[in-house]
């Protein structure tokens, strides 16, 4: 199994910009589709476990954050092993997978308790609701852009909707392909980003 990373980025303003951390992903090659199609707990507990491990080798976690996907019952069912992963600038990407609200308040209390930070995934979407953001107060919310014409309406809407749940969580937009989404994004007050948008960046040597 390998690593995937992809550049989480905050805009400055005035076409500067600064690479605040990386999503740590693992890369299946061909098997990725399992990602996709979910795993069970001790598999996902595994990936967990590389990523971080990963993170920590490669030094990533000293020069900004660090977020790693996991499903919420992995975070309860193997609090222990997960525990030992948690770091300052470790973010624990909680996946959309539906769980009860007792689900949701044993994560909040582990993370308050072993001070560990999360971060709500593809808020909007199924599983990932304003009641999950309300309930576990995450330190970032992230929002995949969908390719719609109306996606940026959708963008707005969440936003508005996690400001309400959660005023304290940062916005992170996903799938960001253009400069031209950008500069919609911070007219909505959206500073944080991920998406290819870094690689045609980097070509053009903008990051």
């Amino acid at each position: 199994m390998e690593v995937r990373k992809e550049g989480v980025y905050l805009e400055l303003g005035g076409g500067e910009r600064k690479r605040v951390g990386f999503e740590y992903l693992p890369d299946l090659g061909i098997h990725s589709y399992m990602i996709e199609k979910g795993v069970d707990e001790r598999t996902d507990l595994v990936f967990f476990k590389f990523l971080c491990a990963s993170a920590i080798v490669e030094g990533d976690l000293e020069e900004g954050l660090v977020f790693v996907n996991i499903k919420p019952t992995t975070i309860t069912k193997y609090t222990t092993d997960v525990v030992q992963f948690v770091r300052e600038n470790l973010i624990l990407e909680v996946q959309r997978d539906m769980v009860s609200r007792e689900i949701l308040k044993k994560i909040r209390d582990f993370a308050e308790s072993k001070g560990a930070t999360l971060s709500v995934d593809d808020y909007g979407l199924e599983g990932s609701t304003k009641e999950r953001v309300e309930i576990l107060q995450p330190a970032y919310v992230k929002v995949k852009l969908p390719p719609s014409e109306e996606r940026f309406d959708f963008v707005l809407w969440a936003f508005e909707e996690i400001k309400k749940a959660s005023p304290g969580s940062q916005v992170v937009v996903k799938e960001v392909e253009s400069e031209e989404d950008l500069s919609k994004l911070t007219s909505f007050g959206i500073n944080l980003w991920q998406g290819k948008l870094e690689r045609k960046l980097a070509l053009t040597r903008k990051l």
